[in-house]
């Protein structure tokens, strides 16, 4: 199966600063990518968000999805507009960092977005994140299974997955399926150098992390959706790890269309 590849706009970011919106589009079309996931974090974004709805007709790309942050107590009301006005996105991925008054709150927060989202026509996809208040897909999991809405759903992402130390794959995959509406993949290695001081982010085919085996389960899965890039740590020359990337991914694609049960005997 042939993934449409798209890069998370954190690709961009090192200590000398963050490229400039248009450049990144430039360098993801240039190098063949698909999309691109836009970060407003804690409500601040690195990216006007009104360029958001010019990006398919001035440089190919879609706008994969909408990266937001929630700090419960802190940030609500600026959340909330954002998904109210944004434009040119229809999925929005969604992290809870750190709340002030504990899950019933999260959840009225969700509660609260999801008139919006049917409204609009948008999707949320709550996103585990390693040293957040939801960090593993089971915690995800089960939101989306206590509010049951068509337009809930969750992220996958293999870094924060193998960082967090979850394990069993197939299963988390599987209890993960009717709720899935986004997958984000990065190399990783144990290691306190890593971020948080728990494991690296690297390109897909640098580290411990066999992103071969978790294409290969997610194809099992019959997950045709697009595959999102995570870079954070990788600084130097962006362009070059960019085309490293989803070279690694296309390769990965063409390699178990021809050997589908390579990565199913992997023993683990």
């Amino acid at each position: 199966m042939i993934h449409p590849v798209h890069a998370l706009d954190s690709f961009f970011y090192s200590s000398m600063g963050v490229y400039e919106f248009h450049s990144q589009c430039e360098m993801l079309a240039e190098l063949g990518y698909d999309g691109i996931t836009v970060s407003a974090w804690g409500g601040t974004p690195y990216t006007d968000l009104a360029l958001l709805p010019m990006v398919k007709e001035q440089h190919g790309l879609e706008i994969a999805g909408l990266y937001l942050v929630l700090h419960e107590g802190r940030n609500d009301t600026v959340l909330r507009r954002i998904i109210e006005t944004v434009e040119g996105v229809e999925l929005i991925e969604l992290a809870v960092q750190t709340t002030l008054n504990g899950m019933g709150a999260i959840k009225s927060f969700i509660q609260s977005i999801l008139p919006i989202a049917e409204r609009r026509g948008l999707r949320i996809a709550l996103y585990p994140h390693l040293r957040h208040v939801t960090q593993t897909t089971s915690q995800v999991i089960e939101l989306c299974e206590d509010f049951n809405h068509p337009r809930l759903g969750a992220s996958f992402n293999g870094y924060h997955w193998f960082a967090s130390e979850e394990g069993q794959l197939e299963q988390r995959l599987d209890a993960i399926k009717p709720w899935l509406m986004q997958v984000v993949l990065s190399g990783s290695a144990m290691s306190p150098l890593g971020w948080g001081g728990v494991a690296t982010m690297e390109p897909p085919d640098r580290g411990e992390l066999d992103n071969s085996a978790i294409i290969a389960a997610l194809n099992r899965l019959g997950y045709g959706g697009s595959i999102g890039l995570l870079g954070w740590d990788y600084g130097g020359d962006i362009y070059r790890k960019l085309e490293r990337s989803i070279k690694a991914i296309h390769e990965i694609d063409d390699r178990l269309a021809k050997h589908p049960a390579w990565a199913r005997s992997l023993i683990g």
